[in-house]
């Protein structure tokens, strides 16, 4: 006993002469949040971006919103864009900001019902119009909605399309590299724009695949590395393309990430991000429906890290990856569960349901969940955007939140 007691008396005196480090948890802190109430388009807010102004933009489902601090103003196809879906915000080093739908915009219809009926409908009694896609008469361009990409050099937009030597009407990605050279990731391959013309890069797989060609093409996500050869994301894997030799590599994206000839080899990737870290290791994630697999991987140059579904990371179809100035990576995403049917004597339709899960951000070590116990005003958060002054904004199905991140550091006592 006396010793325990001169151990205890002992441990007192060296905390009352030492530092001790006490390690804190990182926190989110919202400040406040931006609904149609202030002057959104839409409370379904998919995108987030600061100009070189300072000037902030709000890409949603119903229009682009511009907010100077003071004042809001919205822009629709009535003003030039070329849609009203906003899913993907771009400035090049000239200023002129781009606007176009972005992976985001795929996933829009996620847990709602998808009618079946149809299938049991004779061919003969579907109203089907066959008119040819590219038959853009004055009487179809009132009822098809304009696509393509727009770009906006503050005063007035001008849309891209296929018209104007761009490879699909729907991009995904835009990416600059340092001779000012734009790249779009479409669904046919990847568009460059040098300023005045459109040169379209085919991303052919590897002979022997046993899906469409098409697939290959789909492009989804763009990234460069340091040595300035390019990654990208697609619905089949991820290719690599070395700039100077305009070689090409297809890498699967399953636990060995080795090359390949044949897609028959592995399923496909549906990859909808790419991301490097401040240590060069390439981030992916992916639209999955699996159990345990979180949908999130990294590549270090020799091998490839799968992370499970956690409680910090509870998704397992990433939508969308952001890096801060910390080097903090956030993601975005939801849990896709097994499909259902719903029949009735109505109408059959398939269920696909949804979990939504907040936003998760990896710190180097460990991952850590947000949602809306730690203030978000929703848990389903479409993309998360870091201004000039080191705020966040959570792009959500209920407004815009901004705040800030409190990483977990040791504070003296």
């Amino acid at each position: 006993m006396k010793i325990r007691l001169h151990t205890v008396i002992l441990i007192v005196s060296l905390l009352s002469n030492w530092s001790i480090s006490i390690a804190y948890t990182a926190e989110l802190k919202i400040e406040g949040t931006l609904t149609e109430a202030d002057g959104l388009a839409s409370n379904t807010v998919l995108t987030v971006f600061e100009d070189s102004h300072g000037t902030m933009w709000f890409g949603t489902t119903d229009g682009l919103t511009r907010y100077d601090g003071k004042n809001f103003q919205t822009f629709t196809t009535e003003d030039g864009l070329a849609r009203n879906t906003i899913g993907l915000i771009f400035e090049d080093r000239r200023g002129m900001l781009w606007f176009a739908d972005g992976v985001l915009s795929s996933f829009l219809e996620r847990g709602k019902p998808m009618d079946m009926s149809w299938m049991e409908t004779p061919l003969s009694e579907l109203d089907l119009d066959i008119q040819p896609y590219h038959q853009t008469t004055e009487e179809t361009r009132r009822v098809v909605p304009l696509k393509g990409v727009s770009r906006y050099d503050g005063q007035a937009f001008k849309i891209f399309t296929t018209a104007d030597g761009l490879a699909r009407d729907t991009v995904k990605d835009i990416f600059e590299d340092e001779a000012g050279t734009l790249w779009f990731a479409t669904s046919s391959g990847v568009s460059q724009y040098d300023g005045e013309k459109f040169n379209t890069i085919t991303v052919n797989g590897p002979i022997g695949m046993n899906v469409l060609p098409d697939w290959w093409n789909q492009i989804t996500a763009i990234a460069q590395d340091t040595v300035g050869n390019f990654w990208f994301g697609s619905t089949a894997g991820i290719t690599y393309y070395n700039v100077q030799k305009s070689h090409f590599r297809y890498f699967a994206v399953d636990s060995d990430f080795g090359p390949f000839q044949e897609m028959g080899k592995t399923g496909t990737a549906n990859i909808t991000d790419l991301q490097f870290d401040s240590k060069e290791n390439l981030w992916m994630s992916r639209d999955g429906m699996d159990e345990e697999d979180s949908g999130i991987r990294r590549y270090n140059g020799k091998k490839l890290t799968i992370f499970p579904q956690s409680e910090a990371l509870p998704m397992n179809s990433v939508d969308n990856i952001m890096k801060d100035s910390s080097g903090n990576l956030w993601f975005t995403g939801v849990k896709n569960l097994p499909p259902t049917l719903n029949e009735t004597e109505e109408s059959v339709s398939m269920v696909y349901n949804v979990v939504n899960t907040g936003v998760s951000v990896y710190n180097g070590e460990t991952f850590q969940n947000f949602n809306i116990d730690n203030g978000l005003p929703s848990n389903r958060v479409w993309s998360v955007f870091e201004d000039s002054s080191g705020n966040l904004w959570f792009a959500t199905d209920a407004g815009v939140a901004v705040g800030v991140y409190l990483s977990s550091q040791n504070s003296n006592d």
